[in-house]
C-alpha cells in the first residue's frame, strides 16, 4: 500500500514544480496560478477532510443534507459564471443540477445500492454534483450562443409558422448532446486510455481489483443519468427563457 502522509504532499510539490517550470519556459502566464493554486487546493481540501471526518463521526441527517445543498449551491454558482449573460442562469443551474442529482441519488437509495451513509452519500453526491455542473454550465452557454447566433433564422421559422419548440429543435439536441459529450467519451474509452478516479483510488489502497471494477461501472451509471437528466432539464429551463407563449423571439434577451 501506498504511504500517504503530509511528508509525501510535501514531496509531492516537486511536480507542482516541474509544471510551473514548463509554463515559464513556454511563456505561459499561468504560473502564478498553478502556484496559488496548488496552495489553496491544499487548504481546502485538507478543511474538507476535517469536515467530513466531523460529519461521519455525528452520522447527522441534517449535516449530509447541509453538505449537498452547499455542494449544489457553489456548483450552480460555478456554473452560471459561465453564462453571465443569460439572466437567471444561477436559477436555471440550481434547477437542473437538483433534478439530475436528486433523482439519480434517490434511485440508487431506494435500489438499495448504497444506504444513507456519510461515508457514502456525501462522495457520491460530489461527483454527481460536480459532473452535472459541468453538464448543466456547457448546456447552457451552448444553448445561448447558439440561440443568439441564429435568431434571424429563428425569427423567418416562427414567421413561416412554426412552433417555437421546433423552430429550436436542432439547437436543443446539439446543447443537450454537448452537455452530455464528456461521459459519453468516458463510457467509450474507459478502461482502455485511462483508468478512472474511483477504480483507481480503490486499487491504490489495496482493493481487489473487480471490486474496484465493479464499483467503477455503477459510478460510471450514475453519472451517465445525472449528466443527462440535468442537460434535458437545462435545455428545457434556458430556452423558454428565448421565447414567448406566442411562439416569438423575446427582445432583449
Amino acid at each position: 500500500m501506498i504511504s500517504t502522509g503530509f511528508t509525501e504532499v510535501l514531496l509531492a510539490l516537486v511536480l507542482v514544480a516541474i509544471a510551473v517550470a514548463v509554463g515559464r519556459w513556454r511563456g505561459l502566464s499561468v504560473a502564478k496560478d498553478m502556484a496559488f493554486g496548488s496552495i489553496r487546493a491544499v487548504i481546502q481540501l485538507v478543511a474538507v477532510g476535517y469536515a467530513l471526518q466531523f460529519i461521519f463521526d455525528l452520522e447527522s441527517i441534517w449535516l449530509i443534507v447541509l453538505a449537498m445543498l452547499i455542494m449544489l449551491i457553489v456548483g450552480a454558482h460555478a456554473a452560471s459564471g459561465r453564462v453571465k449573460s443569460l439572466k437567471g442562469s444561477f436559477a436555471v443551474a440550481v434547477a437542473a443540477m437538483f433534478v439530475g442529482s436528486s433523482l439519480t441519488l434517490a434511485t440508487m437509495l431506494v435500489l438499495d445500492i448504497i444506504t444513507f451513509e456519510a461515508r457514502y452519500v456525501i462522495p457520491l453526491s460530489g461527483m454527481i454534483i460536480g459532473n452535472a455542473m459541468n453538464a448543466s454550465a456547457l448546456t447552457i452557454d451552448r444553448l445561448t450562443s447558439d440561440i443568439r447566433s441564429n435568431r434571424l433564422r429563428l425569427e423567418t421559422s416562427l414567421a413561416l409558422g412554426k412552433s417555437w419548440r421546433c423552430a429550436s429543435g436542432d439547437y436543443q439536441r446539439a446543447a443537450a448532446h454537448t452537455g452530455m459529450i464528456s461521459i459519453l467519451n468516458f463510457l467509450k474509452t474507459v478502461g482502455i486510455v485511462a483508468l478512472p478516479g474511483a477504480m483507481t483510488g480503490m486499487i491504490l489502497a489495496g482493493a481487489d481489483p473487480l471490486e474496484a471494477v465493479l464499483l467503477q461501472i455503477i459510478v460510471a451509471y450514475m453519472i451517465l443519468a445525472a449528466v443527462t437528466v440535468t442537460s434535458v432539464v437545462a435545455v428545457e429551463l434556458t430556452v423558454r427563457k428565448f421565447f414567448t407563449r406566442h411562439h416569438q423571439l423575446k427582445h432583449g434577451v
